[in-house]
Formats: C-alpha cells, structure tokens, sequence
C-alpha cells in the first residue's frame, strides 16, 4: 500500500510518495520525498519511511553507487 502525503498550499491529500520527483535516502527505512502536488502544482517535501514497494529500488541503487546500505 502506498503512503500519502497532504499539500500545505492546497491540502490535497492524496499525494503518493511513490509517484516521487526525487529522494534522499537518510537511512535503510527512511528518506526525503519530494514531488509536486498534482492539483496546485506546488514542489511538496516529507520525511517518510521508504514504502515497501520502494526498498528493492532503494537497495539496488545503493549497491550501484557503494552506499553503505547496499552493503550486508
């Protein structure tokens, strides 16, 4: 199930993190999403947990760059 986040500009919400222009992996669970909100168009960023749908992406593209997630 993917997670939603509510727009401060228009609150909107049913915005879908997974539907996301960037990320910022802080850890193996967590990250800065950030994505423009379909209705109003403003940029929206949040700290969510990485959705689970997400952590395969997430892992691979870490073991592409030496992250030291991508390490086991």
């Amino acid at each position: 199930m993917s997670q939603t986040i509510t727009c401060p500009a228009c609150g909107a919400s049913d915005l879908d993190v997974c539907c996301y222009d960037s990320m910022m992996v802080v850890r193996a669970d967590l990250a800065m999403f950030t994505l423009r909100c379909p209705s109003c168009g403003a940029k929206v960023s949040s700290m969510q947990t990485i959705p689970s749908q997400l952590r395969d992406e997430v892992r691979f593209a870490a073991i592409e760059v030496g992250a030291g997630m991508g390490r086991e």
